[in-house]
């Protein structure tokens, strides 16, 4: 990938690391540096950059998943883990530029400002509790408990991939008010 290729700035999305063979790194001591890496390091510092973003902004949920009664392989809490995993690995093949957003061709990531910090909050919230809670449920409306998983994966992974073009469209629509 060349990095003189990305496009340029898109409100609301990161574009940069989806057109970069580099990422940024921290060598301790407040010394920050840029450093080439291969295919497999970028997908693995994409994924703890998305597991970061994901994670903080999704603990109101989360907690309420671990905190759910349930005991088996089919459960919320497995569900939850799941569904976690999902988002973490396609939110980072998205940043990483591998897969396209939905209904959208910019590659990369959200961007982070002040507006979508608060879009993230609702949205990874609404999305996980959508797909454990609404997986379970639904699993234990049909009597097929594996189904609960197979919901957790499908409602997260596409929930991920819609993410930029709606944060995209609500950045949009509120710098243009």
């Amino acid at each position: 990938m060349d990095e003189d290729r990305h496009p340029d700035r898109v409100p609301g999305r990161q574009t940069r690391p989806a057109y970069s063979t580099t990422r940024r790194t921290w060598y301790g001591y407040g010394h920050l540096t840029r450093a080439e890496k291969s295919g497999f390091g970028r997908y693995l510092h994409d994924c703890s950059y998305v597991f970061g973003d994901v994670s903080v902004f999704s603990l109101p949920v989360l907690f309420a998943i671990v905190v759910a009664p349930g005991a088996g392989a089919f459960d919320a809490t497995a569900a939850g883990l799941l569904a976690w995993a999902t988002m973490v690995a396609v939110g980072a093949a998205i940043r990483g530029g591998w897969i396209t957003p939905l209904a959208t061709e910019t590659l990369g990531w959200v961007s982070v400002t002040p507006v979508l910090l608060g879009f993230r909050l609702i949205y990874y919230n609404c999305a996980l509790g959508l797909a454990v809670f609404g997986g379970v449920a639904l699993a234990d409306a049909v009597g097929y408990a594996p189904l609960s998983l197979l919901v957790a994966i499908t409602v997260t992974a596409l929930a991920t991939l819609a993410f930029p073009r709606l944060a995209q469209s609500f950045y949009g629509a509120l710098r243009d008010v």
